[in-house]
């Protein structure tokens, strides 16, 4: 859930660790979940596309509805409530058809999948103990599968349980830390039942500035060790390192916040409110910029472990736990305050 509104192999033996990966605690390293955690790639969806793009267009119902890959995408449409164009996928499928067969191991996408498929253990020796190093100490397993395929309308995007990543950024790392992340957020949201709101509809005005900008926070301290970006994650981490942006943006996502309470009230207003926190929030990116400075503040203020704690507590806890730290025009508008008021 990447361009719109919009997460590692078991590691059998500690001593085959990377240097890298030592930096993190001993206690990290012997956490059960940590060690039962598994991250797998596959790259069958890309391949059958590739190599056989007429059978698939033979039959595309069923090509969708049996492919792993094309499932999630399915869920994806639903989920961001973009009907599926099929005319509009087929066209995107017709430079593949029109390949010579002989040249189609060549695809670059595909290259790029199997590169990767044979880098899958050096990946999660390094990437399961930096995401534990933010995730609180009882975070269940992880164990998704990164599934590459080709002919969808987003870089990257996490569901239900997995990943799936358009094959042209299959080299991107940065990328897929940023998507096993949301799967860790999923993870950790069934340590605690509790939920300080009921209010369900506030709770998904602020759930994307939450899962959002805590995932992109955790891509952009990857850098060092995962520093293949693709275009649109490393413009958000320029954005996020101009203080001018990230006023203007929290400026912009305030306004829209502020308004939210005379919209709701009505289909026409709440339409309204669903638009504009797409533009700002998605589009103009301040859940993810926005959301990414809310993360570093409490991580720099209050220490890895209180970030950890948003991660069990949820959006509204987020919030407010960021707010108590900056000063009023730092702040992010709270609808939760003003509702009890």
């Amino acid at each position: 859930m990447r361009n719109i509104l919009l997460i590692s192999i078991v590691i059998s033996y500690i001593i085959s660790f990377s240097l890298k990966a030592q930096q993190y605690n001993q206690e990290e390293k012997e956490d059960s979940s940590f060690l039962q955690s598994t991250i797998r790639f596959e790259n069958s969806s890309l391949e059958e596309i590739v190599l056989h793009p007429d059978s698939v267009l033979a039959d595309p119902d069923a090509f969708w509805a049996n492919d792993s890959a094309y499932q999630l995408y399915k869920l994806w449409h639903q989920f961001v409530s973009i009907p599926i164009d099929m005319d509009k996928w087929k066209e995107r499928m017709r430079p593949l058809v029109n390949t010579p067969i002989k040249e189609r191991n060549k695809n670059s996408q595909l290259m790029l999948s199997r590169n990767m498929l044979k880098k899958e253990k050096e990946f999660n020796e390094k990437a399961i103990p930096f995401l534990y190093s933010f995730l609180p100490k009882n975070c269940p397993p992880i164990n998704p599968t990164i599934y590459f395929t080709t002919a969808i309308l987003t870089s990257g995007f996490q569901m239900e349980n997995d990943v799936v990543i358009y094959g042209e950024n299959a080299d991107k790392e940065n990328l897929f830390i940023h998507e096993l992340f949301h799967r860790c957020q999923r993870a950790c949201s069934t340590i605690s039942g509790k939920n300080e709101s009921k209010d369900t509809e506030l709770d998904q005005i602020y759930f994307f500035l939450w899962i959002e900008g805590t995932a992109t926070y955790v891509g952009y301290k990857a850098l060092e060790e995962f520093p293949s970006v693709d275009p649109l994650t490393q413009n958000d981490y320029k954005l996020f390192e101009d203080s001018l942006n990230i006023s203007r943006l929290r400026e912009k996502l305030n306004e829209v916040l502020k308004k939210a309470p005379s919209l709701v009230g009505t289909e026409t207003g709440q339409e309204e409110l669903r638009n504009n926190l797409m533009q700002v929030g998605g589009m103009d990116r301040a859940f993810y910029i926005v959301g990414c400075y809310m993360a570093a503040t409490i991580d720099e203020k209050l220490g890895r472990d209180a970030l950890k704690e948003t991660l069990i507590n949820g959006p509204q806890y987020y919030l407010q736990k960021y707010n108590s730290l900056v000063d009023e025009k730092l702040k992010v508008f709270d609808l939760y305050a003003q509702k009890e008021k």
